[in-house]
């Protein structure tokens, strides 16, 4: 009995993997490359990039937030402002208290925004009610929308101004998937503000 769950476990990791190394695979770099040239826009123009997302997500937002702000720091040069919006869980919980929960990105953004910052939106389905909210504000406040997306894409696939999508069907993959892509857009970032 030992034997054979030892099997079932290893197998499960080992498709796991597989699964992700073929997914990673089938991404294109010309699409990380827009995201990447987005963002060195939003540094060149002095302009905000905000980060967000649900669950998992909501995670990879905080982490490629900490990334993108530190780790493209170089000696001598302005530094890229970044913040992820799923850090401030009492304006979080006001918003969806007071109004819903639709609205907890969207408005944070309506607070912050100026016309060509850049919002990066993450959600595994591409489906989440307030990451549209969010992307629909961003574009009616001229903000450049960015979707981080798995699944068929969802809707956030075609309402942001580009994105970057993970097919596969499996949570799991999509967020492995994406926090390997927030650290790629990052070192590469880093790599043209260091040239």
């Amino acid at each position: 009995m030992q034997l054979m769950e030892r099997s079932s476990m290893t197998a499960a990791l080992e498709d796991h993997i597989t699964e992700v190394r073929a997914v990673l695979a089938r991404i294109p770099i010309d699409a990380m490359e827009r995201v990447v040239a987005i963002i060195l826009d939003a540094y060149r123009r002095n302009k905000h990039v905000y980060i967000l997302g649900n669950g998992g997500s909501a995670s990879t937002a905080t982490h490629f937030a900490c990334d993108l702000s530190k780790a493209t720091i170089v000696e001598g040069r302005a530094r890229l402002r970044v913040t992820s919006l799923t850090d401030n869980v009492a304006l979080l919980t006001a918003w969806a208290n007071d109004t819903n929960y639709e609205n907890v990105f969207a408005e944070q953004l309506c607070n912050l925004l100026n016309t060509g910052d850049v919002v990066i939106a993450i959600s595994a389905s591409g489906n989440s009610a307030n990451v549209l909210a969010a992307i629909e504000a961003a574009r009616g406040l001229g903000a450049t929308t960015v979707g981080l997306v798995g699944f068929s894409g969802g809707s956030v696939k075609t309402a942001a101004d580009t994105a970057i999508h993970v097919e596969s069907d499996s949570y799991g993959v999509v967020e492995d998937c994406h926090l390997v892509l927030e650290h790629a857009i990052t070192e590469s970032t880093r790599a043209a503000l260091i040239d």
